[in-house]
């Protein structure tokens, strides 16, 4: 990171003090883990099927998570931190520093990107705790925390987010709206899971790679690391949209 981005991303941070997206980046996963936790916890007949618990409680979380929670949670962040410029009515004081426009899209994309892995990870701190707890009640059946397979999820969750990110934070700068953002993070995620299975084209969509989290209920079945490159290409693509589309939008050319 060259010396300009680094202070301009220094100064995007600052701004997170002052908006939702921080209560976002922070709720989103708690609000996940402890309503399952509470459904786990007094749930023991109907979990003990599917042993070792630990397991189950890694899968469920994590298929949840990529499928619903972190797609609305990086379109709530993108379009809550536009809405933040757009309120204040910061471009012509942002456009007036010495710096490349395209580095103010480039701040904003990598901000969104840092805010859903620091969601991401308070997720696996929060969900290794609470899996820790939930060994105290022996009729869960929860067995031994799975480094192995929380480090391999996790891996995979943070690369399968960055196409996400990247999307809705192009999304928010042409299409604001907050119900606009929701609505095409349900849909598009709906969508790829539909496409599981039936077509490689689902990797052409920005949560392809999340979507694949729903099949590590069939324990048979592996995780599609192969097409990560696929997805990393595409977020970097969508990146490269948003920053031209940025330069040539209206509020770019005050």
């Amino acid at each position: 990171m060259n010396g300009t981005l680094r202070a301009a991303f220094a100064a995007e941070r600052v701004k997170w003090h002052k908006s939702w997206v921080l209560v976002v980046a922070v709720l989103a996963p708690l609000c996940q883990l402890g309503f399952l936790a509470i459904l786990f916890g007094f749930s023991e007949s109907r979990i003990q099927p599917f042993r070792p618990g630990f397991r189950f409680w890694l899968e469920l979380n994590f298929v949840i998570w990529n499928l619903v929670v972190m797609p609305l949670a990086a379109a709530l962040i993108a379009e809550l931190s536009w809405e933040q410029e757009r309120e204040a009515r910061a471009w012509y004081r942002l456009l007036l520093q010495p710096i490349p426009r395209h580095t103010h899209y480039l701040v904003k994309a990598l901000g969104h990107g840092v805010l859903v892995l620091g969601s991401l990870g308070l997720f696996v701190l929060a969900l290794s705790l609470l899996g820790l707890l939930l060994q105290t009640r022996p009729l869960l059946l929860m067995g031994p925390l799975p480094w192995g397979l929380l480090l391999g999820f996790t891996g995979y969750s943070a690369l399968a987010l960055l196409g996400v990110v990247a999307f809705q934070t192009w999304l928010s700068l042409r299409f604001p709206g907050l119900w606009i953002s929701l609505t095409a993070a349900l849909v598009g995620s709906w969508l790829a899971v539909r496409m599981v299975g039936l077509t490689a084209l689902s990797y052409a969509l920005p949560w392809g790679l999340a979507a694949q989290m729903g099949n590590i209920f069939e324990r048979w079945r592996e995780l599609p690391w192969s097409w990560v490159p696929v997805g990393l290409l595409l977020a970097a693509a969508l990146v490269t949209l948003g920053t031209l589309d940025f330069v040539r939008h209206r509020d770019a050319q005050a």
